[in-house]
């Protein structure tokens, strides 16, 4: 089979040259894909993909071409990628194209701008996830964080930590002040709380004033590091708009440890809270 000239295709395509020497450089883009992307033939035709991509989208796109190159058959992938035409999500099928002799001469690429799509898949996959007041993770997201915390542990072997934490007098903030000052309570928690924990630990809230975070990598001495900072984050009023609330929260926290069902960690730690809110009141 001879090379094909992707000019002469219907859909939006691409093609990359395989040379004798191993580099990948592209020989041809057709006039379709130009107008999705953004590339013009000039940039793109006679480079490799680190000629005029960054480090990262370069690597990944060489990836998936040398992939197909060892396979040797077709591959169909989804990627995130950053092209003139800006950041989008795009659907390619990788065709090798072989001699009669059975050398891959050439890879074809059939691309598709499925960023539409995309993005409203990840809106929905937001909004099943996601708490609507406070815009971070739900209890459906929590029960699938702290399911996967176990998973890595019991891999591992190294605990983590589930901390509860529990609004102090919501009830009569709400009945005081109204629901829009509940609400603006409940998205300041979430900030606090997010602002008390390391970036890769997991957040939620998990109830109508309850909130989770999800410690990893955790020891004793740990937790009551992060249980202090918590608290700390606490100490000064929030601005409501037009009204200033003082309140605080009660945490509780509890170490994961080899046997523990996420039922037994989860009332471990519910019951040091508790304890926590029987002393505040004390």
């Amino acid at each position: 089979m001879s090379k094909i000239n992707v000019d002469l295709l219907a859909v939006p395509a691409f093609s990359v040259e395989v040379t004798d020497d191993g580099i990948l450089r592209y020989d041809g883009i057709n006039v379709l894909l130009c107008q999705l992307s953004g590339f013009t033939k000039e940039v793109f035709v006679g480079k490799t993909a680190a000629e005029f991509m960054s480090f990262e989208g370069a690597r990944a796109w060489e990836a998936n071409y040398r992939r197909c190159l060892a396979t040797a058959v077709m591959d169909e992938y989804e990627e995130l990628a950053e092209t003139p035409a800006g950041l989008r999500w795009w659907r390619t099928i990788l065709v090798p194209v072989v001699q009669d002799g059975g050398k891959i001469v050439q890879l074809l690429g059939i691309a598709a701008d499925i960023n539409e799509r995309k993005r409203a898949e990840e809106s929905l996959q937001w909004a099943a996830f996601s708490d609507p007041i406070t815009a971070i993770g739900n209890r459906r997201r929590f029960d699938l964080d702290l399911a996967a915390a176990m998973a890595r542990s019991m891999d591992s072997g190294r605990p983590f930590a589930l901390v509860l934490a529990d609004i102090d007098c919501f009830k009569s903030i709400n009945d005081t002040f109204g629901h829009d000052v509940g609400d603006e309570v409940l998205r300041q928690t979430a900030a606090r709380l997010r602002a008390g924990v390391r970036e890769k630990d997991k957040i939620a809230r998990i109830g109508g004033d309850e909130f989770a975070a999800i410690l990893s990598s955790a020891t004793e001495g740990a937790v009551a590091v992060a249980l202090d900072r918590i608290e700390r984050q606490f100490v000064d009023l929030m601005d409501c708009g037009r009204t200033k609330v003082r309140t605080g929260v009660s945490v509780g926290a509890a170490l994961w440890r080899v046997g523990m069902s996420a039922d037994e960690l989860r009332r471990s730690a519910d019951a040091a809270m508790y304890e926590a809110k029987r002393r505040r009141a004390a």
